[in-house]
């Protein structure tokens, strides 16, 4: 149901505010989206139950519906959504990724939820006890009194929270369409690498802002008003076109998927919130959400593996015949159905196969929780090696005039130079030879490999700070909305992390139990004096053009 625009608070009459607009009840969408998610849900355990009964499946069955059932009851409340959007967006996110997901993308290709794991109850147990440690650590950072006060917080002071002009968007996507112009043209490693410099590292920094422009239509989110215009909506559809080109030359699926995931998150979270009224139901939408379906699963499908059959030759070809012979792949069915054959019959000690679409596989990731169970086995609890390698990659994470003083012996650029996935697998028996090929681990096996059990309780007491910093990027608005019946402010998103979004749902599971250490150390200053410095050169040009 939707309330119109309210009246003022008195404790703002007299100041300059913003413009009230119209908001819906939080709960309704809610409430729908909860309904909606079940169905579904019950729907793809029918399916499963009858096309796919054996033990481990059915187990395993169990374990996902128990766990929607819990977050959608007791996580994901109007409370909880209004207050802690984006440290609940986490929860959320390794919930879909690890539990809801993978059973709807595997009954959408028409296999069981187990396919391909090896150790199937392993994995769905330890993704059980790491949702029950976020639950914990959740509570806890709720309950602390450092996180109520986001309103003086030095973020607002510094101006994070000031409202982008439509034209700053602009600039920021163009720098970060640049970079990964320069990616294209002068540096393809770091498209891929993890290792580099500093320069480097600046570079991939910026990628995420090639995206902002795509928030225009969404600025409610973070203070903006006003409609927005047809000349921007044609100016965005040349520019993903343009993305679109980037990302075959590139041949980086993430270039196009990652910043769009971010803009249907930035939705779904004003629809969660009561920003964006709830769409109605008719036969336009029944049709979009048909063709949506259709599209992931077939071009965007097809595109994600045509990328894959080129990969091997991108370093010899031009981008001009890159981009040629992706297209060629991607209308090339047989081809594609050749390839998808061959993955399913690959053997490997380091297997990854589990959904055919590239794309849908980002966010079902449980089959590298998988392969790295299976290494630890072989590597056993407490391995002092790998306990060693994870702190000193925390111990790396800190600016190299400090470690030099610090622990000047780790070799920052070899301990960067690999992935968790590939120095488990090393060793577990697989030889140097892994090295550089990126495969990507998961923080229970790697975490149990390093710590036992243990791994739990340092990723619990990480999580807390990280919950803090990530709500950081929301404070209380000036407009006003009803909930309840009761008079509630609305809440106002830093752009900053807006961008951040998919990154944000995706923070869970990690490599390592490393990972949200190195960001508390790195990355989420890195983000802040980016974003700094992007909106302040934006904001020239702006009063530069007035």
């Amino acid at each position: 149901m939707n309330i119109s625009a309210y009246q003022k608070d008195k404790s703002f009459q007299g100041r300059k505010t913003m413009p009230l607009v119209k908001v819906m009840v939080g709960s309704a969408f809610l409430g729908q989206a909860k309904f909606y998610s079940r169905l579904i849900l019950f729907i793809a355990l029918c399916f499963q139950c009858y096309f796919f009964w054996t033990t481990d499946n059915i187990i395993v069955l169990a374990n996902i519906a128990i766990v929607w059932l819990i977050v959608t009851e007791f996580i994901i409340t109007d409370e909880m959504v209004k207050k802690y959007p984006l440290s609940l967006f986490i929860i959320i996110g390794f919930a879909s990724t690890q539990f809801y997901f993978p059973l709807l993308f595997t009954s959408m290709e028409f296999k069981a939820v187990v396919y391909n794991l090896e150790k199937p109850q392993d994995v769905f147990f330890h993704s059980s006890l790491v949702l029950i440690v976020l639950f914990i650590a959740h509570y806890i950072y709720r309950l602390l009194p450092v996180q109520r006060d986001r309103e003086s917080s030095i973020l607002r002071r510094l101006g994070f929270f000031q409202t982008p002009k439509d034209t700053q968007l602009w600039i920021m996507g163009l720098i970060g369409f640049l970079a990964n112009i320069y990616v294209l043209v002068f540096n393809q490693a770091l498209a891929t690498e993890i290792s580099g410099d500093a320069s480097g590292k600046a570079i991939q920094a910026l990628f995420p802002f090639a995206y902002a422009p795509y928030f225009i239509p969404f600025k409610s989110l973070f203070g903006g008003v006003g409609k927005v215009k047809k000349s921007t909506i044609y100016l965005l559809v040349g520019f993903t076109i343009m993305l679109f080109i980037v990302s075959i030359a590139r041949n980086s699926r993430g270039v196009f998927m990652i910043g769009f995931t971010s803009i249907g998150f930035a939705y779904f979270l004003g629809l969660l919130i009561g920003i964006f009224s709830v769409p109605k139901i008719n036969y336009k939408m029944v049709i979009l959400a048909i063709f949506g379906i259709w599209f992931i699963n077939g071009p965007l499908g097809n595109l994600g593996t045509a990328m894959l059959l080129v990969r091997s030759e991108r370093s010899d070809l031009s981008k001009k015949e890159l981009i040629e012979k992706t297209w060629i792949a991607m209308k090339d069915d047989r081809a594609i159905a050749l390839r998808r054959l061959e993955d399913k019959q690959f053997e490997s000690d380091w297997d990854e196969r589990y959904l055919d679409n590239a794309f849908a596989s980002r966010f079902a990731t449980i089959k590298y929780s998988d392969a790295s169970l299976v290494q630890a086995e072989k590597v056993g609890l407490n391995n002092p090696q790998m306990r060693s390698h994870t702190i000193n990659y925390v111990w790396g994470a800190l600016p190299d005039p400090i470690l030099r003083v610090i622990k000047p012996g780790i070799d920052k650029e070899s301990l960067y130079a690999q992935s968790f996935g590939d120095y488990i697998y090393n060793l577990a028996g697989a030889g140097n030879s892994t090295f550089g090929g990126y495969r990507l681990g998961n923080m229970s096996g790697t975490g149990m490999a390093a710590f036992g059990y243990w791994y739990l309780v340092i990723l619990g007491l990480v999580m807390i700070p990280v919950f803090m910093l990530f709500d950081k990027f929301v404070i209380k608005g000036t407009r006003k909305y009803k909930l309840k019946g009761k008079l509630e402010h609305n809440i106002v998103f830093s752009v900053c992390g807006l961008l951040a979004l998919t990154s944000i749902f995706q923070y869970l599971p990690t490599e390592s139990v490393a990972g949200p250490f190195t960001f508390l150390i790195r990355g989420y200053v890195q983000s802040l004096f980016l974003y700094f410095i992007v909106f302040k050169f934006s904001g020239l040009f702006v009063k530069s053009g007035q």
